[in-house]
Protein backbone atom coordinates (compact mmCIF):
# COMPACT_ATOMS: atom_id res chain seq x y z
CA UNK A 1 0.00 0.00 0.00
CA UNK A 2 1.34 3.42 -0.97
CA UNK A 3 1.91 6.10 1.67
CA UNK A 4 -0.99 8.06 0.13
CA UNK A 5 -3.55 5.38 1.04
CA UNK A 6 -2.26 4.46 4.55
CA UNK A 7 -3.83 7.45 6.39
CA UNK A 8 -7.09 6.88 4.52
CA UNK A 9 -7.16 3.17 5.46
CA UNK A 10 -6.39 3.97 9.11
CA UNK A 11 -9.19 6.52 9.29
CA UNK A 12 -11.63 4.09 7.68
CA UNK A 13 -10.69 1.34 10.16
CA UNK A 14 -11.26 3.66 13.11
CA UNK A 15 -14.64 4.72 11.72
CA UNK A 16 -15.77 1.10 11.31
CA UNK A 17 -14.56 0.21 14.83
CA UNK A 18 -16.42 3.09 16.43
CA UNK A 19 -19.68 2.53 14.56
CA UNK A 20 -19.59 -1.19 15.46
CA UNK A 21 -19.85 -0.39 19.18
CA UNK A 22 -22.94 1.80 19.60
CA UNK A 23 -23.94 0.14 22.89
CA UNK A 24 -20.67 1.10 24.54
CA UNK A 25 -21.01 4.67 23.37
CA UNK A 26 -24.56 4.92 24.74
CA UNK A 27 -23.91 3.24 28.11
CA UNK A 28 -22.74 5.75 30.74
CA UNK A 29 -19.61 4.86 32.64
CA UNK A 30 -20.48 4.66 36.34
CA UNK A 31 -17.74 5.05 38.95
CA UNK A 32 -17.85 4.56 42.70
CA UNK A 33 -16.21 7.29 44.77
CA UNK A 34 -15.81 6.81 48.52
CA UNK A 35 -18.18 3.88 48.41
CA UNK A 36 -21.00 5.71 46.63
CA UNK A 37 -21.79 5.86 42.91
CA UNK A 38 -23.62 8.66 41.14
CA UNK A 39 -25.99 8.10 38.23
CA UNK A 40 -27.38 10.25 35.43
CA UNK A 41 -31.02 11.29 35.62
CA UNK A 42 -33.36 8.56 34.48
CA UNK A 43 -30.68 5.85 34.67
CA UNK A 44 -32.26 2.40 34.13
CA UNK A 45 -29.25 0.20 34.72
CA UNK A 46 -27.23 -1.97 32.40
CA UNK A 47 -28.71 -2.94 29.02
CA UNK A 48 -31.04 -5.96 29.02
CA UNK A 49 -29.29 -8.96 27.50
CA UNK A 50 -30.74 -10.63 24.42
CA UNK A 51 -32.91 -13.65 25.23
CA UNK A 52 -30.71 -16.09 23.32
CA UNK A 53 -27.50 -14.72 24.84
CA UNK A 54 -28.58 -14.61 28.49
CA UNK A 55 -27.38 -17.61 30.53
CA UNK A 56 -29.81 -16.72 33.33
CA UNK A 57 -33.58 -16.64 33.64
CA UNK A 58 -35.18 -13.51 32.21
CA UNK A 59 -38.70 -12.36 31.31
CA UNK A 60 -37.87 -12.82 27.63
CA UNK A 61 -36.52 -16.37 27.71
CA UNK A 62 -38.56 -18.18 30.38
CA UNK A 63 -41.89 -19.92 30.92
CA UNK A 64 -43.47 -21.25 34.12
CA UNK A 65 -45.00 -24.74 34.23
CA UNK A 66 -46.75 -26.12 37.30
CA UNK A 67 -48.01 -29.70 37.36
CA UNK A 68 -50.58 -31.44 39.61
CA UNK A 69 -51.01 -28.90 42.40
CA UNK A 70 -54.24 -30.66 43.38
CA UNK A 71 -55.61 -31.09 46.94
CA UNK A 72 -55.43 -34.92 47.07
CA UNK A 73 -51.90 -34.92 45.65
CA UNK A 74 -50.80 -32.21 48.08
CA UNK A 75 -52.10 -34.45 50.91
CA UNK A 76 -49.39 -36.94 50.02
CA UNK A 77 -46.56 -34.43 50.42
CA UNK A 78 -44.60 -35.11 53.62
CA UNK A 79 -41.15 -33.52 53.15
CA UNK A 80 -42.17 -29.85 53.28
CA UNK A 81 -44.78 -27.99 55.32
CA UNK A 82 -47.88 -27.43 53.18
CA UNK A 83 -48.25 -23.82 54.25
CA UNK A 84 -44.66 -23.09 53.23
CA UNK A 85 -45.13 -24.86 49.91
CA UNK A 86 -48.26 -22.84 49.07
CA UNK A 87 -46.57 -19.62 50.20
CA UNK A 88 -43.54 -20.25 47.99
CA UNK A 89 -45.65 -21.31 45.02
CA UNK A 90 -47.78 -18.19 45.40
CA UNK A 91 -44.68 -15.98 45.33
CA UNK A 92 -43.46 -17.79 42.22
CA UNK A 93 -46.75 -17.46 40.35
CA UNK A 94 -47.11 -13.79 41.27
CA UNK A 95 -43.59 -13.21 39.94
CA UNK A 96 -44.43 -14.90 36.64
CA UNK A 97 -47.59 -12.82 36.27
CA UNK A 98 -45.77 -9.60 37.17
CA UNK A 99 -43.13 -10.12 34.49
CA UNK A 100 -45.70 -11.40 31.98
CA UNK A 101 -44.05 -14.69 31.09
CA UNK A 102 -46.01 -17.62 29.58
CA UNK A 103 -47.63 -19.83 32.23
CA UNK A 104 -48.87 -23.40 31.85
CA UNK A 105 -50.91 -25.13 34.58
CA UNK A 106 -51.68 -28.83 34.31
CA UNK A 107 -53.66 -31.20 36.48
CA UNK A 108 -54.48 -34.87 36.01
CA UNK A 109 -57.66 -36.93 35.56
CA UNK A 110 -60.14 -34.13 36.26
CA UNK A 111 -62.21 -34.76 33.15
CA UNK A 112 -61.50 -38.50 33.14
CA UNK A 113 -62.24 -39.45 36.74
CA UNK A 114 -63.53 -36.30 38.39
CA UNK A 115 -60.38 -35.75 40.47
CA UNK A 116 -60.17 -32.48 42.37
CA UNK A 117 -58.69 -29.80 40.07
CA UNK A 118 -55.77 -27.48 40.74
CA UNK A 119 -55.85 -25.69 44.10
CA UNK A 120 -58.15 -22.75 43.45
CA UNK A 121 -56.15 -20.13 45.35
CA UNK A 122 -53.16 -20.87 43.09
CA UNK A 123 -55.18 -21.07 39.89
CA UNK A 124 -56.81 -17.70 40.53
CA UNK A 125 -53.40 -16.00 40.62
CA UNK A 126 -52.94 -16.51 36.86
CA UNK A 127 -56.33 -16.50 35.14
CA UNK A 128 -54.70 -16.21 31.71
CA UNK A 129 -52.55 -19.32 32.12
CA UNK A 130 -52.87 -22.10 29.55
CA UNK A 131 -54.54 -25.08 31.25
CA UNK A 132 -54.01 -28.73 30.32
CA UNK A 133 -56.06 -31.59 31.83
CA UNK A 134 -54.25 -34.89 31.35
CA UNK A 135 -54.59 -38.63 31.75
CA UNK A 136 -50.87 -39.36 31.57
CA UNK A 137 -48.76 -39.42 34.72
CA UNK A 138 -45.91 -38.21 32.51
CA UNK A 139 -47.18 -34.91 31.10
CA UNK A 140 -44.67 -35.11 28.24
CA UNK A 141 -46.58 -38.09 26.85
CA UNK A 142 -49.63 -35.86 26.45
CA UNK A 143 -49.46 -34.20 22.98
CA UNK A 144 -51.53 -31.21 24.12
CA UNK A 145 -49.05 -30.51 26.91
CA UNK A 146 -45.99 -30.69 24.64
CA UNK A 147 -47.73 -28.46 22.08
CA UNK A 148 -48.41 -25.89 24.82
CA UNK A 149 -44.75 -25.89 25.83
CA UNK A 150 -43.61 -25.48 22.24
CA UNK A 151 -46.11 -22.65 21.72
CA UNK A 152 -44.42 -20.56 24.43
CA UNK A 153 -41.37 -20.18 22.20
CA UNK A 154 -39.24 -20.14 25.35
CA UNK A 155 -36.03 -22.11 25.90
CA UNK A 156 -35.86 -21.97 29.70
CA UNK A 157 -38.61 -23.78 31.60
CA UNK A 158 -39.22 -23.15 35.30
CA UNK A 159 -40.99 -26.34 36.34
CA UNK A 160 -42.67 -27.37 39.58
CA UNK A 161 -44.85 -30.32 40.39
CA UNK A 162 -46.27 -32.73 42.93
CA UNK A 163 -44.75 -35.19 43.46
CA UNK A 164 -41.06 -34.44 42.89
CA UNK A 165 -40.06 -37.96 41.86
CA UNK A 166 -43.06 -38.75 39.68
CA UNK A 167 -45.25 -36.14 37.97
CA UNK A 168 -42.46 -33.54 38.00
CA UNK A 169 -39.42 -35.70 37.31
CA UNK A 170 -40.79 -37.40 34.21
CA UNK A 171 -41.62 -34.31 32.10
CA UNK A 172 -38.62 -32.38 33.45
CA UNK A 173 -36.27 -35.11 32.25
CA UNK A 174 -38.13 -35.35 28.94
CA UNK A 175 -37.89 -31.59 28.42
CA UNK A 176 -34.13 -31.66 29.04
CA UNK A 177 -33.80 -34.49 26.55
CA UNK A 178 -35.80 -32.40 24.05
CA UNK A 179 -33.28 -29.57 24.32
CA UNK A 180 -34.91 -27.26 26.86
CA UNK A 181 -33.15 -25.81 29.89
CA UNK A 182 -35.17 -26.85 32.92
CA UNK A 183 -35.02 -25.16 36.33
CA UNK A 184 -36.78 -26.65 39.37
CA UNK A 185 -37.45 -24.37 42.36
CA UNK A 186 -37.00 -27.05 45.00
CA UNK A 187 -38.97 -25.23 47.68
CA UNK A 188 -42.21 -25.29 45.65
CA UNK A 189 -42.18 -29.08 45.12
CA UNK A 190 -42.52 -32.09 47.38
CA UNK A 191 -43.18 -35.79 47.66
CA UNK A 192 -44.20 -38.65 49.96
CA UNK A 193 -40.99 -38.55 51.98
CA UNK A 194 -37.68 -36.73 52.11
CA UNK A 195 -36.08 -39.77 50.49
CA UNK A 196 -38.50 -39.79 47.55
CA UNK A 197 -38.06 -36.04 47.11
CA UNK A 198 -34.27 -36.32 47.18
CA UNK A 199 -34.27 -39.25 44.77
CA UNK A 200 -36.45 -37.26 42.37
CA UNK A 201 -34.10 -34.27 42.56
CA UNK A 202 -31.04 -36.47 42.01
CA UNK A 203 -32.62 -38.10 38.99
CA UNK A 204 -33.50 -34.75 37.42
CA UNK A 205 -30.09 -33.22 38.17
CA UNK A 206 -28.40 -36.20 36.51
CA UNK A 207 -30.45 -35.41 33.39
CA UNK A 208 -29.28 -31.77 33.40
CA UNK A 209 -32.06 -30.06 35.38
CA UNK A 210 -30.85 -27.12 37.49
CA UNK A 211 -32.14 -26.94 41.08
CA UNK A 212 -32.94 -23.46 42.39
CA UNK A 213 -35.16 -21.89 45.04
CA UNK A 214 -38.17 -19.77 44.11
CA UNK A 215 -36.58 -16.47 45.17
CA UNK A 216 -33.98 -16.89 42.42
CA UNK A 217 -36.69 -16.25 39.82
CA UNK A 218 -37.67 -12.68 40.81
CA UNK A 219 -34.00 -11.87 41.48
CA UNK A 220 -32.93 -12.95 37.98
CA UNK A 221 -35.94 -11.40 36.28
CA UNK A 222 -35.37 -8.02 37.92
CA UNK A 223 -31.56 -8.29 37.73
CA UNK A 224 -30.82 -4.56 38.16
CA UNK A 225 -32.08 -2.31 40.97
CA UNK A 226 -32.05 0.66 38.58
CA UNK A 227 -34.74 -0.87 36.37
CA UNK A 228 -37.70 0.91 37.89
CA UNK A 229 -40.56 -0.56 35.82
CA UNK A 230 -41.90 -3.09 38.35
CA UNK A 231 -39.39 -2.61 41.14
CA UNK A 232 -41.98 -1.68 43.82
CA UNK A 233 -44.13 -4.68 42.93
CA UNK A 234 -41.31 -7.24 42.94
CA UNK A 235 -39.99 -5.79 46.20
CA UNK A 236 -43.44 -6.35 47.71
CA UNK A 237 -43.35 -9.99 46.57
CA UNK A 238 -40.00 -10.47 48.29
CA UNK A 239 -41.29 -8.84 51.46
CA UNK A 240 -44.54 -10.80 51.69
CA UNK A 241 -43.53 -14.27 50.51
CA UNK A 242 -39.81 -14.51 51.23
CA UNK A 243 -39.33 -12.36 54.33
CA UNK A 244 -42.99 -12.81 55.40
CA UNK A 245 -43.41 -9.24 56.58
CA UNK A 246 -45.74 -6.40 55.65
CA UNK A 247 -45.25 -5.93 51.87
CA UNK A 248 -45.38 -2.17 52.36
CA UNK A 249 -42.20 -2.37 54.45
CA UNK A 250 -39.23 -0.63 52.85
CA UNK A 251 -35.67 -1.92 52.74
Amino acid sequence: MTSFFKPLATALSLTIALTALPALAQTPMIKTVDGVASYPEGYQGTPVRAADEDPFLSPSNSALILIDYQPPILMGVRNIDHEDLINNTTGLIKTAVLYDIPIIFSHVAVGLNGYDPMIEELRELAPDAVFIDRTNVNAWEEPEFVAAVEATGRQKLIMGGLWTDVCLAYPAIEAENAGYDVYVPEDVVGSMSQLSHENGMKRMIAAGVEPITWNVVPAEFQRDHARSGVLPEVTAIFMEYLFKVDPDTTW
